[in-house]
């Protein structure tokens, strides 16, 4: 029997995949599923390096969307599906070798062209009770967990869970300061991408820092160092800055209200009278943020799409007309 591996493609996402190539490796062919397998681990691995790079950029919160996030995700799990099964990486070659196959002769493979011959790769054991090419402890939710140890918080899984989650204290927040919660929504999605990158500290614990309040000489409490856009004379610079942990998100929130309320050059921000567009404009002109067009962007938020599907999902959960 011999194992098709141009329709191999399937295999890992796809359960009954997953069963036609056990079947085929109990049916005899343990050397040709094995090499269908090593490109399937290699696929996984290809495509949780991918995640990885779109996690660590900041990418646009303005435009983001959770379409625009699926439909990336499927791009990468067909490219990483791609560059597998041509095995331009050779990581299938090495899986394949370790647990006890042979890489065929017209693979290509060899010492001098191979560009992980200096590397030791350990590849998942077999189930010997099974014998099964699949780990005892795979599952495609284990490697979506992965994501949680890159520092960045995994507390928020959507834009829809981010506003259910942080809009009763963005409205006690707001009553305080006299302006609709979607202002401060709005402003702590443009600073954290909808909750992606809530600050966390080397252990992983996240600040719920969501509105970027460095800790200046005022602050006593815990610090976080992370890296920081800044805008210098209309040049973009990256820099490393401290910034203010709190215990919880209602911390969070009361800390803003009072960092905004005892800072004199705020003052016009908070005589906005509800207006959620004169606060915004003030606090910039306050020096809130150094990028130019802060206030817009935010105001980009507010009207967009995004947060509008969020509050009407939040209606049908809570009964409550969400203003």
């Amino acid at each position: 029997m011999t194992v098709n591996t141009s329709s191999s493609s399937a295999v890992y996402n796809d359960l009954g995949g997953l069963a036609s190539l056990k079947a085929r490796s109990n049916g005899g062919d343990e050397k040709g599923a094995l090499k269908v397998a090593a490109k399937q681990f290699e696929a996984i691995f290809l495509n949780m390096m991918l995640k990885q790079m779109r996690e660590a950029s900041f990418g646009d919160p303005l435009f983001d969307s959770d379409a625009g996030d699926s439909y990336r995700s499927m791009f990468d799990q067909q490219l990483a599906l791609n560059l597998s099964e041509n095995g331009s990486l050779g990581i299938a070659k090495l899986i394949e070798r370790q647990l006890g196959g042979k890489p065929s002769s017209d693979s290509g493979d060899s010492s001098d062209n191979n560009p992980f011959k200096s590397f030791r790769f350990l590849a998942p054991q077999l189930n010997n009770n099974t014998k099964s090419i699949v780990p005892k402890s795979f599952s495609l939710s284990s490697i979506s967990n992965i994501s949680s140890a890159s520092g960045k918080s995994a507390q928020f899984t959507s834009p829809n869970d981010f506003v259910e989650k942080i809009w009763p204290h963005a409205e006690t927040a707001a009553k305080e300061l006299g302006i609709p919660t979607e202002t401060l929504v709005s402003q702590a999605a443009l600073e954290t991408g909808w909750g992606k990158f809530v600050m966390s500290n080397a252990e992983g614990k996240p600040s719920y820092n969501l509105f970027g309040i460095k800790a200046d000489s005022r602050w006593d409490g815990e610090q976080v160092s992370v890296q920081t856009t800044e805008y210098r004379d209309g040049v973009v610079e990256k820099e490393r800055a401290n910034f203010r942990a709190y215990d919880s998100l209602e911390q969070g929130f009361n800390d803003y209200v009072q960092f905004i309320k005892t800072s004199p050059r705020y003052g016009d921000a908070l005589n906005s009278r509800g207006d959620a567009v004169s606060y915004l404009n003030n606090l910039q002109q306050g020096g809130y943020a150094t990028d130019p067009a802060y206030a817009n962007k935010i105001q980009g938020i507010m009207s967009g799409e995004t947060l509008h599907a969020a509050r009407t999902k939040l209606n049908s959960l809570t009964g409550v007309q969400v203003q």
